[in-house]
């Protein structure tokens, strides 16, 4: 990603806690996983419409409701940076839904008859922790945002466990409901912390309007 004026690692980390401290990312992966587990137990051929809708939201959350409350100057770069920043990770949560989807709900290589393993389970719910867990490490290296290491620990354990003893939709429904909490705490704190500009501090009190 493209920065202006950041002159180490540590403070490319920092502007990027602010950025992502909406909570919008981890509320739309969450529900991008969500919706992924219902096409897994509804044994949908392909991903569904509406697991894609969350991914085409992101911008339009990001435009609307997050860069109105912070200053580009705080993120150290020009409006043209920050919005490539959103373009990038919507692309990033577009290819992994790709990737997840075409494997693990379509299946078009075969996977559940091509590998055979020792142990009798659900290959699909290790090609889950691997390919689901990869794109959380991903994620929290690359842009970097550390909470998405706890994400990639519970998508990996979640997969491995599922294997032996759980559906696959389990282990996404697991993983969407821990970014989707994690997700709103976020929201609502960033709400408080960085109020609506366009709302004033206090409400107007209108008797008092009145009298003058």
């Amino acid at each position: 990603m493209s920065f202006l004026n950041i002159s180490s690692p540590k403070e490319r980390e920092s502007v990027m806690a602010l950025y992502h401290s909406d909570g919008a990312l981890d509320l739309i992966a969450g529900a991008v996983l969500l919706n992924l587990g219902l096409d897994l137990l509804n044994e949908s051929p392909t991903t569904s419409l509406f697991t894609w809708i969350p991914v085409l939201l992101y911008s339009s959350i990001k435009n609307r409701f997050t860069l109105p409350r912070l200053n580009y100057d705080a993120l150290k770069a020009d409006e043209k940076i920050v919005r490539s920043w959103t373009a990038q990770t919507a692309v990033g949560l577009a290819i992994t839904l790709l990737v997840l989807g075409t494997v693990i709900v379509g299946d078009p290589l075969n996977i559940k008859t091509m590998i055979n393993l020792p142990f009798q389970g659900n290959i699909m719910s290790l090609a889950f922790a691997l390919l689901g867990g990869l794109a959380a490490l991903l994620a929290a290296w690359l842009i970097p945002i550390k909470r998405f290491y706890l994400y990639a620990g519970i998508i990996f354990f979640s997969g491995i466990t599922s294997y032996f003893f759980l559906p696959i939709s389990i282990p996404v429904f697991i993983s969407a409901a821990v970014m989707v909490v994690i997700g709103f705490k976020l929201t609502m704190k960033f709400n408080t912390q960085y109020p609506d500009p366009d709302k004033p501090d206090k409400p107007i009190d209108v008797k008092e309007k009145k009298k003058k």
